[in-house]
């Protein structure tokens, strides 16, 4: 399965920041942080994120490859 970025998976199921944020339970703020790369993230966060969107934006999306230009 292919994964996307947060920002990506937001587009294209024409969800809110705030929207998603209530749907896997996490606080709007939190959301917004994260797609402004203002917040690191924790194990808590990034299991409901992965769950909220059926594995499609996982762990990996959030960190940067070695060598992955920013």
């Amino acid at each position: 399965m292919a994964t996307m970025k947060l920002e990506q998976y937001l587009k294209e199921n024409n969800l809110k920041p705030s929207a998603f944020a209530a749907q896997v339970g996490v606080s709007a703020s939190t959301i917004t942080r994260l797609l402004n790369g203002q917040r690191g993230i924790g194990f808590k966060v990034l299991k409901a994120i992965s769950e909220g969107t059926d594995g499609k934006v996982t762990a990996e999306d959030f960190f940067q490859s070695e060598g992955e230009a920013a």
